[in-house]
């Protein structure tokens, strides 16, 4: 029994999942429907088979959204992890001794980690003052002494010694609150490299980028800039100069801000944050029309980009402010 009979086999009603209405897993209402979100829907309803099996139906409806957003979840399937017999034997040769290289470069890196934390425990351990030994102590056959003990010293006033010690935790609070983060003029803003692993770069330019993070999530902007720039002196990645140009954002600092969006795009030419934040830059420098057009490039890319479109709209709504003051 073909797909034609579709309409008929599934009769009136919704169904289970969604509550579609049934008149809708038809061929000429999902050849019309323009509605990406309600044709996911429908796809998924009819891969679970909960209405019966249309192979045919849902290509039809695969195709369709294919058509609408490319890009879309819903079209994404799941693979089973490649394995030997899928490759050809020279595939698997080269996949095999790329492998065994990077098991060995690890290895060796590895050995070198461990010798820097024995060479430095060694280290450590050579500075250490030496053992106190017997000669340091009393001789046994030295003659003891009888002292006169002022027994005032002794005399304990618990609650005096209570509020002093409250008053130290006070001061050291205060202390530690001042003195928590290191100044900002001490932090170098480059990191010498030299003899560096690579391995060793990708972590310490990680660990200085989440440094960063955690100081734009408190709302440390500068000190955020600080560290972005740090990991960036290590790995230039787009994600650290997309995460040092909000910073500079926060800080309205437009020219930096924009240099920094020019990078990540010059790395990835259709990065989505890099192009909202570069047409945030340029429409707090009244360059609307250039912002518009950044914002124009992200809705190419993501069509239902709701930000985008606001941003559009309000930034139509200033140039017309705009050219009405110069009139």
């Amino acid at each position: 029994m073909g797909d034609e009979s579709v309409p008929y086999l599934l009769g009136e009603g919704t169904t289970k999942t969604y509550q579609i209405p049934i008149s809708h897993l038809d061929y000429k209402f999902i050849e019309k429907c323009t509605d990406v979100k309600h044709l996911e829907k429908i796809l998924r309803v009819l891969r679970s088979g909960e209405e019966g099996c249309y192979p045919e139906l849902t290509l039809v409806c695969e195709k369709r959204i294919e058509h609408l957003d490319p890009r879309s979840r819903a079209l994404r399937k799941d693979k089973p992890a490649a394995t030997a017999s899928d490759f050809t034997a020279e595939e698997w040769e080269a996949i095999n001794s790329e492998l065994m290289s990077w098991l060995t470069e690890m290895n060796e890196d590895d050995k070198k980690s461990q010798l820097l934390r024995t060479d430095t425990l060694n280290e450590r351990q050579d500075n250490l003052p030496p053992i106190r030994c017997s000669s340091s102590c009393l001789s046994t056959n030295q003659v003891s002494q009888v002292f006169c003990v002022n027994y005032e010293c002794y005399l304990f006033d618990v609650e005096k010694e209570c509020s002093k010690i409250d008053e130290d935790c006070e001061e050291s609070n205060s202390k530690a609150r001042f003195f928590s983060r290191p100044s900002l003029a001490a932090i170098e803003k480059k990191i010498d490299t030299t003899g560096m692993t690579k391995r060793e770069k990708i972590f310490i330019a990680t660990r200085e980028k989440e440094k960063g993070n955690e100081a734009f999530a408190t709302g440390d902007y500068v000190e955020a800039v600080t560290y972005y720039t740090r990991s960036i002196s290590v790995i230039p990645t787009a994600a650290a100069y997309n995460n040092k140009a909000q910073a500079e954002i926060k800080l309205q600092d437009w020219d930096s801000a924009l240099q920094d969006c020019e990078k990540v795009l010059d790395m990835e030419p259709g990065n989505i944050k890099a192009l909202m934040r570069r047409a945030t830059v340029h429409s707090h420098l009244q360059n609307y029309q250039t912002a518009i057009e950044d914002l124009n490039k992200v809705l190419s890319v993501e069509p239902e980009n709701s930000m985008a479109k606001v941003k559009i709209s309000e930034l139509n709504m200033a140039r017309e402010r705009l050219y009405a003051v110069v009139a």
